[in-house]
């Protein structure tokens, strides 16, 4: 005998979205995407392509444009963060002078290993009246993220007792900040012929000159 359905049974769930290994290929196929044709240039059919994939076979794994986005975001900061938490260990004035250099030296490499990478931030900044505010948090967090990171460096160079008791960590932070855009902004442009890494490590040595208390 068929017992009649319960009329407060619970609706059934829905179909959870596949996540795995593919993931990873196709936040590596959109990454170049992005940072060729911009945020609005890449369309979930490019990615499609680029992976090999239909664009259905997306819509398993990523919702939209968006998630992809912040996908590839939250997978960039993640290595970048790594790379400089490895060389966070400076405990006296000699190990910290080059833990600032390396800091800028590990700036121009990632940039050379994946040099789409701060290409992708300046795009969306230019963009950025015509992202949604969604996408807009992730990249503000981003921006953020490593300001804050620049800010700590700075702080514990003070506590070392090697910069200036009264330098702003902020105001330091983000001039930090500003100078490895504009000049990752020069090598974009003007490529081999606009050296980066030498331009990098000459702020660094300028930046200790200027904020340290043994001028």
């Amino acid at each position: 005998m068929i017992s009649p359905a319960r009329k407060n049974a619970a609706p059934p769930a829905p179909p959870v979205r596949r996540r795995g290994a593919l993931d990873q290929v196709f936040i590596d196929a959109a990454m170049d995407l992005f940072a060729s044709y911009g945020y609005r240039g890449t369309s979930l059919a490019r990615i499609a392509r680029a992976a090999g994939v239909t664009k259905g076979a997306l819509y398993w794994h990523f919702a939209d444009k968006e998630e992809f986005f912040i996908a590839v975001v939250a997978k960039v900061l993640g290595e970048w963060e790594q790379v400089f938490e490895k060389s966070a260990h400076a405990s006296n004035a000699v190990e910290f002078r080059a833990e600032f250099g390396r800091m800028f030296d590990t700036m121009a490499a990632l940039n050379e290993k994946n040099p789409w990478v701060s290409r992708l931030l300046l795009i969306i900044a230019l963009e950025s009246h015509k992202i949604g505010p969604r996408v807009l948090r992730s990249m503000r967090k981003a921006n953020l993220h490593g300001i804050a990171s620049f800010r700590a460096l700075v702080e514990r160079g003070q506590q070392l007792g090697i910069f200036e008791a009264d330098l702003d960590p902020g105001w330091a932070a983000t001039q930090i900040f500003s100078s490895y855009l504009g000049l990752a902004m020069l090598w974009y442009l003007h490529g081999p012929r606009f050296d980066l890494r030498r331009s990098l490590r000459q702020q660094a040595r300028e930046f200790m000159r200027q904020w340290s208390i043994a001028k």
